[in-house]
């Protein structure tokens, strides 16, 4: 299955929106951000402080989620609401 990932501009992993797509085999968060890692280039640390919208929705990383074929993920930084 495909899924579509936009990355937004982020401080310390692009300069510019990235769009990419990621073929996952499982379908779960676990495979989608080892994934994420190796197409970026960056330490797990830098994808664990971003925000991530499945869907429109936002998704919480620390729960496994099934991902279906054509779904769009985004990656943006975290917003703290004041």
């Amino acid at each position: 299955m495909t899924i579509h990932v936009k990355v937004f501009p982020i401080a310390g992993l692009c300069e510019e929106t990235q769009k990419l797509e990621i073929a996952l085999e499982e379908g779960n968060m676990s495979e989608l951000q080892t994934l994420l890692y190796k197409r970026l280039g960056v330490a797990p640390r830098k994808i664990e402080a971003l925000m991530f919208m499945h869907n429109g929705r936002a998704l919480d990383r620390n729960k496994d989620v099934a991902f279906l074929d054509g779904d769009e993920l985004w990656l943006m930084p975290l917003l703290s609401g004041g």
